[in-house]
C-alpha cells in the first residue's frame, strides 16, 4: 500500500474502533478547510477495520448544511477523496460542509481490491462516516444540524446514494434525517449494464471490466479465475496499471480504447452458460438495486431527485427506468430523464441542476 501521510501516521496512533481527524494542507482555491478523517467500519466479511475520507468545511462562513458526497468509479490511489479533491465538490464547497469517503480500496484501505459497485457495504460504510464525523464537526461548533444531511452522487456516486438514502431510512432514520437525495447516471441495475454489453458486444469503458470483474469477485468472494475472463491483452491493463492503483480513470479510458467487447473478454466470459460466467452475473444482481427483494419492501420518504441522460454511453439509461419501474411514482421523487449528453458531459450538466435546487431550499 501507499504511504499517504498523516494518514498512515495516524494508523501507528490509533486503533480500529476510533476517530481521527488531522487538517489537512487546502488544496482549493476557495477558503476552505479540509480535515481527513479516519473512522471505524466494516468490510464485505463483517470484520472490523479503519476507513478514510475526507471532510471540507468553508472558512469564517456559516455553512448552508452537509452534503454526504459518494464518489464516481475512481481507480489510482491518487483520486482517493482524502488525496484530491474529486469533482463533485466544486459545486458545493463554498457553501457546505462536504464529507467524503474514500471506500474499501482506497485511502488507508489502498491494499485491498475496491468491492466495485456492492451498494449495501457502500452504504453501511458511508453511514460509518457520517457518525464519525459529528465529533470533528461538533468541535467546530458551525452552528448547524448535524443530524440533517443531503446525499448528493454521480454515476457509481448515484448508485451509492440511493444505497445510502435507503440503509438510511431503514435502519438509522431516528439519527439522521436525510433533506433529500440527488442521484445522477447511476447503475442501479448493474446486471442490465452487463447484459448491454453482451446484446451489443461493445463497451464505452473498456477498463472498468476488470474493476467490475474483479470488484465483484472481492465483494462476494466468488473465487473467479480473471485468466477464464480476460484476453491477454486485458490481463496486461489488469496487471500493468490497475492492480498498482497508479493510473487514472480518465488515463485507463485512452489506454483502453478498442470498444469490441471480444478484444478484451474470452469467449467463455461472454457465455452465460459457463459456471463462472453464472456466478459473476449472480454478483451483479446481488449488487442491484431493482431486484424482487428490494422493489416492494422500500420507498424512500426523503425527497429523492433521479436524473439520468437517454445518451448515456456508459450506463445505461435503463438502469433509471428500472428504477423508476421499482420505485413508481410518488409526489416525493422527480424522475428527470433528457438528451443530456454521453456519461461525462451529463455530468457537467446535473451539478448545476442540483445546485440551482439547494439554492432555493437554502436562500
Amino acid at each position: 500500500m501507499k504511504k499517504i501521510g498523516c494518514i498512515v501516521l495516524a494508523l501507528l496512533l490509533i486503533g480500529v474502533g476510533e476517530v481521527y481527524a488531522k487538517k489537512a494542507k487546502t488544496q482549493t482555491q476557495v477558503e476552505v478547510e479540509e480535515y481527513v478523517l479516519l473512522y471505524p467500519s466494516v468490510d464485505q466479511h463483517g470484520d472490523s477495520l479503519q476507513l478514510s475520507g475526507k471532510v471540507c468545511v468553508p472558512k469564517d462562513k456559516k455553512p448552508k448544511g452537509i452534503i454526504f458526497i459518494p464518489h464516481y468509479t475512481i481507480a489510482s490511489s491518487s483520486e482517493a477523496p482524502s488525496i484530491k479533491m474529486t469533482g463533485e465538490s466544486r459545486a458545493f464547497k463554498d457553501e457546505y460542509v462536504l464529507l467524503m469517503p474514500d471506500f474499501i480500496g482506497f485511502g488507508v484501505t489502498a491494499d485491498r481490491i475496491h468491492p466495485y459497485l456492492h451498494g449495501e457495504l457502500t452504504a453501511r460504510n458511508g453511514v460509518d462516516m457520517i457518525f464519525g464525523a459529528r465529533q470533528l464537526l461538533d468541535s467546530l461548533n458551525l452552528g448547524i444540524a448535524l443530524d440533517s444531511i443531503y446525499i448528493i452522487g454521480y454515476s457509481q456516486g448515484g448508485a451509492s446514494a440511493v444505497w445510502t438514502l435507503k440503509l438510511i431510512e431503514e435502519q438509522y432514520a431516528d439519527r439522521i434525517h436525510v433533506r433529500g437525495c440527488f442521484a445522477g447516471d447511476g447503475p442501479y441495475d448493474v446486471a442490465v449494464t452487463h447484459e448491454e454489453t453482451l446484446r451489443t458486444g461493445r463497451i464505452a469503458m473498456p477498463a472498468l471490466i476488470p474493476i467490475l470483474i474483479a470488484g465483484t469477485d472481492a465483494a462476494y468472494d466468488l473465487g473467479l479465475n480473471f485468466e477464464d475472463f480476460f484476453t491477454p491483452a486485458m490481463m496486461k491493463v489488469y496487471t500493468k496499471y490497475i492492480v498498482p492503483k497508479e493510473c487514472g480513470v480518465v488515463e485507463l479510458f485512452f489506454r483502453t480504447l478498442n470498444h469490441n467487447v471480444k478484444h478484451w473478454m474470452k469467449p467463455a466470459a461472454l457465455d452465460m452458460t459457463q459456471p463462472q460466467t453464472r456466478r459473476f452475473y449472480e454478483g451483479l444482481l446481488r449488487s442491484s438495486l431493482v431486484t424482487d427483494s428490494i422493489c416492494p419492501s422500500w420507498v424512500p420518504k426523503a425527497p429523492l431527485y433521479v436524473f439520468h441522460s437517454t445518451k448515456d454511453e456508459v450506463v445505461t439509461i435503463r438502469c433509471a427506468e428500472h428504477l423508476k419501474k421499482c420505485l413508481g411514482e410518488h409526489p416525493n421523487i422527480t424522475y428527470d430523464f433528457g438528451k443530456y449528453g454521453n456519461h461525462m458531459k451529463a455530468s457537467k450538466t446535473f451539478f448545476p441542476i442540483v445546485r440551482r435546487m439547494l439554492n432555493e431550499q437554502n436562500p
